[in-house]
Order: C-alpha cells, then structure tokens, then sequence
C-alpha cells in the first residue's frame, strides 16, 4: 500500500509503499481519509519521544479521520509499530464514528492538540464559570485551542501568553487577556492573575519563570489551590520546581499525554470534541498536502496552523 516512511530516527518521511498491516486482536482495518503531522509525530519520529520504539522502518502518524468498512467515517487511532497513520489503511483499535458533515481536514487538524487542553480543563475544573486559566504557549495551534475550550467552557477568566505580538492579539479577539513571554511581564502578570489551571505548552525556563510566580509570601497568607498541567516542552524538556512553591501553596504538577489517561477515557472525551469542532464552536486552520508531497508538509512547521496529510 501507499504510504509515508520514515527509515531511520530523524529522518525525513518519504513516500513509497509499505506491507499491508495485520490485524491483531480488537483491532479494525480502516481506509484513512486525513491525519495531522503533530509535535507528537515528529518527537516520535525523532526517537527522542518518550513513546518512541527502536522500530525501522516505520509508518508514522498517531490519529486520523478514516472511513470504516460501512463507509462511515470516523475519528480513529492506537496503531501498533511499525504502522501509523500516513498510510491508505490502518489497522486501529479506536474508531470513534463521527458525523458525515465533519470535514475530515478540520478534525485530523484539530482533535490531537485541541483534546490536549479540553481534557485536564474538564477534568479538574469543577466550576468553570468561577475559574481562572493561564495558557502559557497560546499563539500556536493547540494554544489557540485552548483557550477556544476555554471558551467553550464558560471559564470566567483567561490568561493567555505567547512570544509573538501580533499572534496575541489575534487571540485577545477571543475575549482573554494577553500577555508576553518577557520573565518580567509573565512573573507580573501570574502573581496578580493567580490561575486556578495552568495550561502549559512551553515548559522549559517559561515554566520556571510561572511556577516561581505562584509562590506566596508570609505564613499567614493561605493561597487557594493551583493545578499545573505540563503539556508540551516547546521551550525546553526540563525545568526547574522552585521548593518554596511547593510549600508556600497548594500545587498539584500533572501532565496531559496518550500515557497520563485511560484509553476509555479519551475515547468518552474525543467523541465529545469531535462535535465542537465540526459545528464550528472550537476552529483550527489547517494545510492540506497530498501523501506525495510529505516532504514538504514535514518542512511546513509554521504555528499558525496545522499540516495535514490527505489520501
């Protein structure tokens, strides 16, 4: 069958052909229509990902939309190695049916980095019109998301904070507040705004920066609770944790990745997700390529959209 091949840790996908996939126990052979090229694909593919296998040559991709064998579609996944996603067919062990009004385009875009957010925020926010979320990373694709599922979630305030200028206003249109990634301005803005939920797509030095600011002075000041989620590491895979944050407040470090929830749990959350993206609630740009031109999709790293492969 047709499909992107990566031959060795970091290198290139190119397209070419590859052994039909078997199915194994509880999975379904697919026909995959679109699949987004997410910072997840590429850490895979890097073999710098904690998912990564030893496994080449390899098929990569981690989600689709595919169409099942009654030629409905649906939003699939959780192929096992070498065999993704950026291949004419896929055997899955997820396929979670979606409407036929969904443009396969947006959804391939969409649910990987917008379901990143949607799930720690409907997790831990029990009351989310009486809460404050800080999006640290918000001018890329799954930071605008965010705080579109903010959004969506009737959170009372956001707080969004990116490098780019003029990508934050664009999101200040969204109805949050802004702010930039300066250490001074970001300190400034943290300990005045003191999020209930930090969203946090950067880590790395930003993630110190925001984590020193939580922190309180005096005995007598009893901070309310902070829940921290680690999403992505695009300033850095390390930071970091000031002791005195840890003790000064109440803060519950986490994660949001395909280890940290049960697969039944992202399956309730995605079919969910799917309907606020086709009806238009959550939006996402995205750049369509054919499977023949991988290699330039694989170059197209811009943040203010997604590449997207299609079959």
């Amino acid at each position: 069958m047709r499909a992107a091949v990566v031959t060795a840790p970091g290198a290139t996908p190119v397209a070419g052909t590859f052994a039909e996939p078997e199915l194994g126990p509880g999975a379904e052979l697919v026909e995959i229509v679109a699949a987004g090229i997410h910072p997840v694909v590429r850490g895979l593919v890097s073999g710098r990902h904690y998912g990564s296998t030893e496994v080449w040559p390899k098929i990569p991709g981690v989600d689709a939309v595919a169409r099942r064998s009654d030629g409905g579609l649906c939003y699939t996944g959780f192929t096992a190695d070498p065999y993704g996603t950026f291949a004419e067919r896929a055997a899955v062990r997820l396929t979670l049916p979606v409407s036929p009004e969904a443009d396969p385009v947006t959804l391939a875009a969409g649910m990987n980095p917008g379901m990143s957010s949607w799930l720690p925020l409907t997790t831990y926010l029990t009351n989310p019109e009486q809460a404050s979320v800080l999006v640290l990373g918000a001018t890329g694709s799954a930071g605008r998301l965010a705080v579109q599922n903010c959004g969506a979630l009737g959170v009372d305030r956001v707080l969004a904070a990116g490098r780019n200028p003029e990508a934050l206003d664009r999101i200040a249109e969204l109805g949050c507040a802004t702010v930039t990634l300066d250490a001074d301005a970001l300190g400034d803005a943290v300990a005045e705004y003191q999020p209930d939920l930090v969203l946090d797509f950067l880590w790395g030095p930003v993630a110190e920066v925001t984590l020193t600011a939580l922190g309180t002075r005096g005995l007598a000041t009893v901070a309310h609770p902070v829940t921290y989620v680690e999403i992505g590491a695009a300033a850095g895979p390390t930071a970091a944790v000031p002791a005195a944050v840890l003790r000064s407040r109440s803060v519950t470090l986490r994660g949001s990745g395909a280890g940290s929830v049960a697969h039944d749990v992202l399956a309730r959350a995605a079919a969910g997700y799917a309907e606020l993206l086709t009806s238009g609630t959550v939006t996402v740009d995205a750049a369509a390529y054919p499977l023949d031109d991988i290699a330039t999709a694989w170059a197209d790293t811009s943040s203010a959209h997604r590449a997207v492969i299609v079959l």
